[in-house]
């Protein structure tokens, strides 16, 4: 899209935040806008064709609130504050959810139309000084990267629907895409091993003693008696646990294509986040090293996502 220099435009500041300035508001009549201009128009070839002066007393009274109508469209929007939150990591395929928050004013802000390019609108009532107001605003068909949500776009017909008040609004909040993921294949562990289960053992295995605890650990295996009795936090460590971690590497996964094998590599990395395997990621552009955790999880997937790409 070639960017359009001319058109006013507020930009949010570094942390999200902006305030519609009322020289960056647009406005225009709405269909029924049209017909109520031509309608007084009608009505004052009518009035002044007869010299009907009752008719010139209500056509003027008509012309003088539609006049009203435009301040107060223009009003509603001037002065509004807005914080774009950005929308949380999803996997290629569903549906990101674009957090846009309003702050609470001194007055009431009815009929406020919240939108991205191509995407429904979402309406909202602001009432003076009832907090702040969330909306999550639905984005779909993005591909695996790191997007730029496009122009927010902020608009009212707020009083009568005779007029339609907006506002473009830069949202700087990136949506990282993460990977869709292929199917499930086994990677091999630092240790030959060939599974993801046997990182916390089964029931059949003989306990072996207790291991502070690691960021990662699964909540099932951490020992809360002695968390209870003030000996901090401990892991219990079972004879069937794999100490390795497992790689999961480029060379290995399964695809023909560099797309398919960041799939596959992507459902490794769900799975042995699953089993609370401590795992690291090789690919031709880096090296993740072993961990476990949902920091991991997304390290590993962000990594995927910019795969090959230039913010990589």
């Amino acid at each position: 899209m070639i960017p359009v220099t001319w058109m006013r435009i507020e930009r949010a500041s570094a942390a999200g935040r902006a305030q519609i300035n009322g020289r960056r508001i647009y406005i225009l009549p709405t269909r029924y806008g049209w017909i109520f201009a031509a309608l007084i128009f009608l009505m004052l070839l009518g009035a002044v064709n007869y010299g009907n002066n009752p008719a010139h007393l209500l056509t003027f009274l008509l012309a003088g609130i539609g006049s009203n109508a435009i301040y107060l469209t223009w009003r509603n929007l001037r002065g509004l504050r807005v914080v774009c939150q950005g929308a949380s990591p999803v996997f290629a395929g569903e549906q990101a959810q674009f957090l846009v928050e309003l702050d609470k004013d001194e007055r009431e802000r009815p009929a406020i139309q919240l939108m991205f390019e191509d995407t429904e609108p979402e309406l909202l009532d602001l009432r003076s000084g009832s907090g702040r107001h969330a909306r999550k605003l639905g984005l779909n068909g993005m591909a695996r990267g790191l997007h730029q949500p496009g122009r927010l776009v902020i608009s009212t017909q707020y009083p009568l629907g005779l007029f339609r008040a907006w506002c473009y609004l830069e949202c700087d909040r990136p949506i990282l895409i993460y990977p869709m993921p292929g199917e499930h294949w086994t990677p091999v562990g630092g240790d030959g091993e060939d599974t993801l289960s046997g990182e916390y053992g089964t029931g059949n295995d003989d306990f072996m003693g207790l291991r502070g605890y690691q960021p990662g650990d699964q909540p099932s295996q951490i020992d809360w008696k002695s968390y209870a009795r003030d000996r901090g936090l401990n892991t219990r460590v079972f004879s069937g646990q794999s100490t390795s971690p497992v790689w999961i590497d480029w060379d290995q996964a399964p695809g023909d294509n560099t797309e398919r094998r960041i799939s596959a590599l992507a459902r490794a990395v769900i799975d042995a986040d699953a089993h609370g395997r401590a795992y690291g990621l090789r690919t031709p552009e880096g090296v993740v090293g072993p961990a476990r955790g949902p920091a991991q999880r997304h390290q590993c997937l962000r990594h995927l996502a910019l795969y090959g790409m230039d913010h990589a």
